[in-house]
């Protein structure tokens, strides 16, 4: 059996890191003797989720059998996780200044379908490509997504990077979330990342994200 993290234990790692995050925006911070210390070192924890989520995104997008079905999926949970998100992160039922992660995910998603369709190798071909990524991006920036268009970027670039070296993928994926400082961190996990599902936890990996977004959101209303 190769040895190494499985999919599943990825997840987990990205869930915990995340709930730590939401738990300080939503209800630490909220809390009348909070410490900024200890907020800012929960924050920094949940700078590990997103490259692992980026990253099996790209992995996801590679082996379901119905992308349709896998976009059509991210998005259903991105509508259901809106007003929980907005509850939890800014104490109000509905802000449409800031969408939540699964918006970036299908738009992310959609940009990976729209690359695949263009196979060759000409300068029209690359100009097309770095089309699809802007229109991507541009749409992120707009709709005010989680991570905007950055978020975008980061999918396309696990996308491309996919099958390098892994000491190459993650030496650029490390460079590319530099900006975060405990980000580049995430790259530990996904580099020992053994190409197995592990345990079958796809729909707990969905539902997680609303379900502790409801539950925080809650506590938050009733601190407030």
């Amino acid at each position: 059996m190769r040895k190494g993290l499985s999919a599943s234990t990825l997840k987990i790692i990205a869930i915990i890191s995340m709930l730590v995050d939401h738990f300080a925006i939503a209800i630490y911070w909220q809390m009348e003797h909070h410490n900024y210390d200890t907020y800012r070192l929960m924050r920094d924890v949940g700078r590990i989720a997103f490259p692992i989520y980026g990253f099996l995104l790209v992995e996801g997008f590679f082996y379901t059998k119905n992308r349709k079905k896998y976009i059509a999926r991210c998005l259903f949970f991105a509508a259901i996780s809106e007003i929980p998100f907005d509850t939890a992160i800014y104490g109000e039922i509905w802000n449409p200044e800031h969408q939540n992660i699964f918006f970036t995910l299908v738009l992310g998603l959609c940009t990976l379908s729209m690359l695949e369709r263009i196979k060759g190798y000409e300068l029209t071909d690359i100009l097309r490509r770095v089309v699809c990524i802007a229109i991507g991006a541009g749409l992120a920036q707009l709709l005010e997504v989680d991570y905007h268009y950055l978020g975008v970027l980061f999918i396309v670039m696990f996308y491309y990077c996919r099958n390098l070296n892994p000491w190459y993928r993650d030496m650029i994926g490390v460079i590319a979330f530099s900006y975060e400082i405990t980000a580049p961190l995430a790259f530990i996990p996904i580099h020992l990342y053994n190409g197995k599902r592990g345990l079958s936890i796809k729909y707990i990996f969905y539902l997680v994200y609303p379900v502790h977004l409801l539950i925080y959101g809650m506590i938050r209303m009733y601190l407030l």
